[in-house]
């Protein structure tokens, strides 16, 4: 309960101005940005991924339908207003949460939308990454850029014990999670990464037609997808 109490107080509160230095570094770059928060709305918590557009503004979240595992000591279920593309001069980007890249119907309700470019955060290993961010693109034929976070046991020491009393448990714990981040093309090839035990950064050319020739043999987001067939209705909820 203590450590719930300082992660809900370090968390994000998206009518607050917690997300200001994101919107000022989007609109000083006009830049997309995409990325994972911890998201306090109540007394609950989100995992949320959130994009923010050129113009310095909060294009939309997207809450993790089900946290997984022990996860759901800590977050709430999400709801279907963010699953969701973005429109970009590049195309239809959209994302998912870490283990919810792994349920279909939530890769399926961004493929109805057309999404040309996912995203996928996780907390951060390899063995996680890997294997599902080729197969996305692959079903997708579209490029992946899977964002996954570095975490070491010193990550801790800053905590004081009366507020995190893990801590030192943690802290014994040299790399918790390695990373794995990567970039992933149309046709399931690793273009840029893996990014293991590091914190760095991962840049690639994007080849747009490659993606639309991919799909002249198997386009899950048009008409192999058989929507006529197999319809996808979805609960948007009633979260705000």
């Amino acid at each position: 309960k203590k450590a719930y109490a300082t992660y809900w107080k370090n968390s994000i509160d998206l009518a607050s101005n917690d997300l200001k230095p994101l919107f000022d570094i989007a609109r000083a770059k006009s830049t997309y940005l995409i990325g994972g928060i911890t998201e306090r709305a109540g007394g609950s918590l989100f995992c949320t991924l959130i994009t923010i557009g050129p113009n310095g503004k909060l294009l939309g979240r997207h809450r993790k339908v089900k946290p997984t595992y022990e996860e759901r000591l800590v977050w709430a279920d999400g709801d279907g207003k963010g699953l969701r593309t973005y429109n970009t001069p590049f195309g239809k980007i959209g994302g998912l949460n870490c283990w919810e890249n792994w349920l279909p119907m939530a890769r399926a309700a961004l493929h109805v939308q057309g999404e040309f470019i996912h995203v996928s955060v996780w907390p951060g290993n390899l063995s996680l990454t890997e294997k599902i961010s080729q197969f996305t693109a692959i079903e997708g034929r579209m490029y992946v850029m899977a964002s996954s976070a570095i975490l070491r046991g010193s990550d801790f020491d800053h905590l004081d014990l009366s507020d995190f009393p893990m801590r030192d448990i943690m802290a014994n714990h040299q790399i918790i999670k390695n990373g794995g981040s990567m970039i992933v093309d149309p046709t399931g090839k690793v273009v840029s990464g893996p990014l293991l035990n590091e914190e760095g950064i991962l840049q690639t050319t994007l080849y747009l037609d490659r993606i639309l020739e991919e799909r002249q043999n198997f386009d899950y987001s048009g008409n192999y997808s058989r929507w006529d067939l197999f319809s996808y209705p979805l609960n948007k909820g009633s979260h705000t």
